[in-house]
């Protein structure tokens, strides 16, 4: 099990660079779909290597971070999930980027993400604050 999700996460890293790294066509400026028309303009959520996708949302507790495979595991309910993140990945309410992140097991996350050849790649993670 430790192989597929590794196995996972390094198709997802691949496919985000190889979307990353494709050249952008674009229609001549006569033809370019204007922002929120069918089959154009950005993705909810601004563009790069998300747009297009369908985004998703999950909260939960973070449960670990492993920065030498890029992945982050929250739990919500009893079901845990795995997301692989990259260097486009929006990550807020902590200093340092994942790294910050290795310091705050326990703490509600929420993550956007769109499901990728098998796997979850996180476009952003939210730390949320504690209400007091």
């Amino acid at each position: 099990m430790k192989n597929s999700k590794v196995l996972a996460a390094i198709a997802i890293t691949l496919l985000a660079v190889s979307l990353i790294a494709a050249p952008v066509q674009q229609a001549p400026p006569s033809e370019t779909p204007q922002r929120g028309a069918p089959g154009g303009g950005e993705a909810p959520g601004g563009g790069g290597p998300f747009a297009g996708e369908p985004q998703q949302t999950a909260t939960g507790q973070l449960v670990k971070v492993d920065t030498a495979a890029k992945e982050i595991t929250i739990k919500s309910g009893d079901k845990e999930m795995v997301f692989v993140y990259i260097d486009a990945t929006q990550i807020t309410g902590v200093d340092e980027g994942a790294q910050g992140l290795t310091g705050k097991a326990g703490a509600t996350v929420k993550v956007t993400y769109q499901s990728r050849g098998g796997g979850n790649l996180a476009s952003k993670v939210e730390i949320q604050e504690t209400k007091k």
